[in-house]
């Protein structure tokens, strides 16, 4: 992923006069520069932001700290850091168990890697295999409200932490679809639109049509985002779809996403957009 040096203060919580410091005396982060002069950071420059953060809560001074990741040649890791994935079960451990204190503290532990990571490593994995063991019937409705409301949570306050993405940046809207109560796939999508430079408006799951016909009217939206998990009549999708393009200025591109649109995936237009991943949604907009 690719981060302007805004985005990285809100990851790292880093002042950014402290990290042209950094980039200045000690060559550390090194990003990229567009053609324009402004810095681009990516994964492996906010992980070692992390470590840095960490190495200076030891008490190392931060010429110490740079030289210490320089020696170890691995700067994903921290000195006792845990691997991600027993971070991870020991999330899910403690959600099930409705321990909301061991959550938060994994979960602490967790949002030190970069966000796209903490979602797709960490937050959608522990939502989808509590999902599967509910519907298996060893875990309990409670367990699975209680997982994902604190997955919803997470995710808001990614978002709120994103300032919804830069005020300069195209606005897309997220909402969901006519009767679609999973919301939390919607919000993956709007935290990983505004880490790209999008400008969010989310507007939760469920949004009847003539609610959002209103909206249009106020905003200049350069992409509406629909989330669409459970399957659907390809044609009442469809006839969704239009509805909604005949709604919209001729600028505005439409994205329907999630498993409940994997029919239709060969039948995208330059404005209306089927896609099952978000990778696809990417290689899309990049298009």
């Amino acid at each position: 992923m690719a981060y302007r040096i805004r985005t990285v203060v809100d990851m790292t919580g880093i002042p950014r006069n402290t990290l042209l410091a950094w980039e200045r005396r000690y060559g550390v982060p090194k990003p990229n520069r567009t053609d324009g002069g402004h810095r681009v950071y990516d994964d492996e420059d906010v992980q070692i932001l992390h470590r840095l953060t960490q190495l200076l809560e030891k008490g190392h001074r931060i010429g110490e700290a740079v030289e210490l990741l320089r020696k170890t040649g691995e700067p994903a890791r921290a000195d006792g850091e845990q691997p991600l994935d027993h971070l991870r079960d020991a999330l899910r451990g403690a959600l099930l168990a409705f321990d909301r204190v061991e959550a938060d503290r994994a979960f602490h532990l967790i949002s030190t890697y970069p966000i796209r990571r903490m979602i797709d490593d960490v937050l959608l994995p522990v939502l989808r295999d509590v999902g599967d063991r509910w519907h298996a019937g060893s875990v309990s409705i409670a367990q699975e409200h209680f997982t994902s409301a604190f997955v919803r949570e997470q995710l808001i306050t990614v978002l709120h932490r994103l300032e919804s993405g830069p005020a300069g940046g195209p606005v897309a809207l997220c909402a969901g679809f006519p009767g679609e109560q999973h919301e939390i796939p919607l919000l993956a999508v709007a935290v990983k639109l505004a880490l790209r430079g999008w400008r969010i408006v989310y507007l939760g799951a469920d949004l009847p049509l003539e609610d959002l016909d209103g909206l249009l009217h106020t905003r200049d939206v350069a992409l509406i985002c629909q989330s669409l998990i459970n399957r659907r009549e390809p044609d009442a999708v469809r006839e969704h779809a239009q509805r909604l393009l005949t709604m919209t200025p001729p600028s505005t591109m439409l994205a329907l996403g999630g498993p409940g649109v994997e029919p239709l995936t060969g039948e995208s237009t330059d404005r209306l957009l089927y896609c099952a991943t978000f990778e696809d949604l990417l290689l899309r907009l990049d298009r």
